[in-house]
């Protein structure tokens, strides 16, 4: 199976970090935000930081960014700007939407719940937060060398949290129902694990990908995407707890960052300033 380009556009700036609630929501080395349909026809764009934006995320018609400036700033989907979220201090490196929380990961280690724009609960893992996945009450965190799974109770503490599991593995990683997938320690092959703590997070398969280091990944219904240095984008289906090539494409420069909002397509952003569609061909 093949994948090919279905949509490309330009944009001035470099894009780094990518979201998808409907639509496409790109952060730029500029502070801006950019926004595109389906078929990458541009809408809304907005000054959203100073400088280069190092997370953004996307849910329930609402957009979270982060930059250096060490908080969390909310825009509704057209740039208008909502909130801004108490932190740490410390810059956010990793920010995911997820059951109508707010997480929130900094490089002081904190991971940081918001539940309608407020605080919920705050938990200091140690180490700095490059990732986060969840699977409640599991949370998935990386940074270079290891991904901890921390099972976490944030209705009854907003402190305390329990360590389950520390696995080799480094950022990004995802979850997609039963399956987390975790770059390995060495940049350039992908792990498949189970989510279950009665079974230690068991890997279940691993293939290496490149000989070049693996920058983005993205999971959904059952396939994985990767895209890195090399400039392929490659998917992968999970069958009988294996990964299974399933489509490649060379974009012949580095991936940024890319998002599949479904098993059949997914966004890749490109150094340079592209941004590209892929489809199963």
């Amino acid at each position: 199976m093949s994948l090919k380009i279905d949509a490309e556009v330009k944009i001035n700036s470099e894009p780094c970090v990518v979201a998808w609630d409907n639509r496409l929501f790109i952060g730029t080395d500029a502070g801006t935000i950019e926004t595109f349909d389906e078929k990458l026809s541009p809408g809304p764009t907005w000054a959203a930081h100073g400088v280069q934006l190092f997370a953004i995320a996307a849910g329930d018609g609402r957009v979270y960014s982060s930059s250096n400036d060490g908080g969390v700033r909310v825009w509704t989907a057209n740039g208008e700007k909502v909130a801004e979220l108490k932190s740490t201090g410390a810059d956010i490196g990793a920010i995911q939407v997820f059951a109508n929380h707010v997480y929130a990961g900094d490089e002081d280690g904190n991971v940081i719940i918001y539940e309608n724009n407020a605080i919920k609960a705050k938990y200091q893992l140690l180490e700095e937060v490059k990732d986060i996945a969840l699977c409640l009450p599991f949370m998935f965190t990386a940074r270079d060398l290891y991904v901890t799974a921390t099972e976490i109770t944030p209705e009854e503490s907003q402190t305390r949290f329990t360590t389950r599991h520390v696995m080799e593995g480094r950022a990004p990683l995802r979850v997609d129902g039963p399956y987390l997938f975790v770059i390995a320690r060495g940049g350039n092959s992908l792990q498949v694990h189970e989510v279950s703590s009665e079974n230690a997070f068991k890997k279940l398969h691993e293939v290496k990908v490149s000989d070049m280091i693996l920058t983005s990944l993205s999971a959904s219904n059952g396939f994985a995407w990767t895209g890195g240095w090399d400039g392929y984008i490659r998917r992968w289906k999970v069958a009988n707890n294996q990964l299974e090539a399933a489509g490649d494409i060379n974009l012949g420069c580095c991936v940024n960052a890319l998002v599949a909002p479904s098993s059949d397509n997914a966004y890749v952003l490109l150094t340079g300033g592209r941004v590209v569609c892929v489809k199963v061909a």
